[in-house]
């Protein structure tokens, strides 16, 4: 019996131990992730297989998971991921730096433990259903034949990122509506408990004209669902023809602001409540004038410190010409946006299911279901703000996602 006691009570210290130490060493921040990679970071991504879709250096997985964890935007999402990944407890993850690629409908995963933490994960490895095995000090969970082990070339892309606490990889082959940039993308995402912050970059296209103009710092009125500033008009905007019934690309052709209100989605086309604002100058008084007949039976047009707000119904003009006006947080050469997620999100799920709108607008019905996908899991969010330019060899889009 005594010798039970004993064996019981070195068993019991040794286990407060190591919750000790895991408790002591677990960080409550880490360094983030920056150009060039470090030799460690770079030899984890080289596991990557040449075939994967899209992967993702994390710096410190568990302090990441903390962080998304009290970010109430991510909290419901990231209890969700945690339950359905094979992945060992938060307070086992340390500092450790992780890799994780998708390839198909298969998710895997590399971890660096330092050496106390990679022994205790062994334990916990062979006492789990988990099926991985171990490469040194390295934890590989998932399929991992085909590793490329030399830094794949998208990681250059990464130099000039700001400093995030991960980096994510869309490839070539990577479907997705988030990033709406070419692919090779590179993303840097950094997490506070009440903000995200994300910077997209993609090689530019040979035809984009957005690289020669000067970036602006663009004002967007503060209470519309969904405002927006561009210097080349989207092709979207030949579908808003239809809903509007007026030819707005040739309005706004040197670029404009628009801003919607409302949307009323209960009609067999949904119809938009917007403004359109463009500079107060001859050559838009003259495109307006073509159409001024069209646009009073309808709505008004008001010109105003400079500015020409059109409005095709009776409110948007005015609410425009009251609204409060912030600048973006970054300038920008082709567009910017300013969303209220819980406002536009129920707009989009109506909207995305319009069988009368996807024939009718397909362009329209298309973006509308891609902000949707991205968009779904953001209700909790106050405020989306986004911002693209082209500046040199590479295509940029700056996002920010701020909870309420």
């Amino acid at each position: 019996m005594r010798t039970f006691i004993i064996i019981l009570c070195i068993v019991l210290v040794a286990v407060v131990a190591v919750a000790a130490y895991l408790l002591l060493t677990t960080p409550h921040d880490a360094a983030p992730l920056s150009a060039p990679l470090t030799a460690s970071q770079q030899q984890l991504i080289a596991r990557v297989p040449s075939d994967a879709e899209a992967y993702a250096l994390i710096a410190a997985p568990a302090v990441l998971l903390r962080k998304l964890e009290t970010n109430p935007v991510t909290t419901e999402a990231i209890a969700k991921w945690r339950e359905e990944q094979p992945l060992p407890p938060k307070a086992m993850l340390g500092a450790a730096d992780a890799i994780v690629w998708k390839r198909g409908k298969s998710t895997s995963y590399a971890i660096r433990f330092d050496p106390v933490r990679a022994f205790i994960v062994r334990i916990w490895t062979m006492s789990s259903d988990v099926e991985s095995q171990w490469d040194g000090r390295t934890l590989l969970i998932g399929e991992q034949r085909g590793a490329a082990f030399s830094p794949p070339a998208e990681v250059l892309m990464a130099e000039g990122l700001p400093p995030g606490d991960m980096f994510v990889v869309q490839r070539k082959e990577s479907r997705g509506a988030f990033p709406p940039i070419p692919r090779p993308a590179i993303t840097s995402v950094k997490v506070t408990g009440n903000q995200i912050d994300i910077t997209s970059r993609a090689p530019a296209k040979g035809d984009d004209r957005g690289g020669g103009l000067k970036p602006a710092l663009h004002l967007l009125p503060t209470s519309a669902m969904l405002a927006i500033a561009f210097t080349d008009p989207p092709r979207v905007l030949g579908d808003v023809n239809r809903l509007v019934a007026t030819d707005i690309e040739d309005l706004v052709n040197g670029g404009a602001t628009m801003a919607v209100y409302d949307v009323d989605t209960g009609t067999f086309l949904p119809r938009p409540f917007m403004a359109v604002v463009v500079p107060a100058d001859e050559q838009h008084r003259a495109t307006l004038g073509k159409y001024d007949q069209a646009i009073q039976m309808v709505g008004q047009t008001v010109e105003q410190q400079g500015e020409l707000v059109v409005a095709f119904d009776r409110k948007s003009a005015v609410q425009y010409l009251k609204d409060g006006r912030t600048a973006m947080p970054w300038p920008a050469n082709r567009w910017s946006v300013r969303i209220d997620p819980a406002r536009l999100i129920p707009v989009l799920r109506k909207v995305g299911d319009n069988p009368a709108l996807r024939f009718a607008t397909p362009r329209l019905h298309r973006g509308a279901r891609d902000l949707r996908r991205w968009m779904g899991g953001l209700e909790q969010a106050r405020s989306i703000e986004a911002a693209a330019s082209t500046t040199g060899d590479f295509e940029e889009l700056r996002v920010r996602i701020a909870s309420k």
